[in-house]
């Protein structure tokens, strides 16, 4: 979804040089360089008095990168009064999914898409709703919409039967090495589930970003270096493997039984206690 210009007139227009450097930002953020939105959103923040325009910019640039609990914060301040209700309602509507306000969300995603009724991508995130809130039948409807507006842009998810899943799952362990799989066969069981739960994903503190509903799978529990025999621990470790979030983020089969691969791989790494960038400088993420 592009962002367009409606002016509201409840706030004072941003200059033409100031609006120029927004649209700039908007297109970088569009073209990926989330980095480079993000920074001139910041700067443009004292520039303009936190202008509406600026903080929905900033926001939607926090939710691309990650930062979700502040992107639902800046865009939240926002909400009523920038010039395109309808992508700011698009972008609010993904950071409450992502802060897990699923019920919320999924409300937005369909006012969305009631109003740009040729646009795929309110139908995926209602669909990304669906999943996370168990409403299966409603979320493999979504998705085909989503799929019939927007065919490139939104294949439908591969499916695969539990037990191919799990199949699957079980091949990638046999497949590591001694020094890997041994962990598996004794220590870290490995579960297979359709989703997320949301006690799962709950942040520690406030202060902290919840986990995304659409993680592919998650390390819990004390990692190799945190365990000794006189802790005590009120989760063991475990592997969770998400069947649904994977099935939707992969385009084929063959990319699927990669991603599962690749996934075990990156969970059984946090459980060594490896961090994200070590995990990186081994293609594990």
């Amino acid at each position: 979804m592009s962002k367009k210009h409606d002016p509201t007139g409840s706030y004072p227009p941003l200059s033409p040089e100031l609006m120029e450097r927004v649209d700039r930002a908007w297109d970088a953020l569009e073209d990926g360089d989330i980095d480079s939105a993000g920074a001139e959103a910041e700067e443009m923040m004292a520039e303009t008095d936190e202008h509406p325009e600026v903080r929905f910019l900033l926001g939607a640039a926090l939710l691309e990168s990650g930062e979700h609990r502040d992107a639902l914060k800046q865009l939240l301040s926002c909400d009523g009064i920038v010039e395109d209700p309808v992508v700011h309602r698009f972008y609010l509507a993904s950071a409450l999914y992502e802060n897990l306000r699923v019920e919320e969300a999924s409300e937005m995603f369909k006012r969305v898409a009631k109003d740009e009724d040729d646009a795929g991508p309110p139908w995926f995130g209602l669909a990304e709703c669906y999943d996370f809130l168990g409403r299966y039948e409603e979320a493999e409807a979504a998705y085909e919409e989503a799929h019939r507006l927007e065919p490139e842009d939104f294949p439908l998810p591969v499916r695969m039967t539990r037990d191919a899943f799990e199949a699957v799952v079980a091949e990638a362990i046999e497949n590591l090495p001694e020094e890997l799989r041994k962990h598996l066969q004794v220590e870290v069981p490995v579960v297979v589930e359709p989703m997320p739960t949301r006690e799962t994903l709950m942040a520690e503190s406030e202060e902290e970003d919840t986990i995304s509903p659409g993680v592919l799978g998650l390390f819990v529990g004390p990692n190799l270096k945190e365990r000794s025999s006189l802790d005590t621990y009120l989760l063991p470790p475990t592997i969770f493997i998400y069947q649904r979030n994977l099935e939707r983020f992969c385009m084929t089969q063959e990319e699927l039984i990669h991603e599962i691969q690749l996934t075990l791989h990156h969970e059984l790494g946090h459980y060594l206690g490896l961090e994200e960038e070590e995990l990186h400088e081994r293609g594990l993420d």
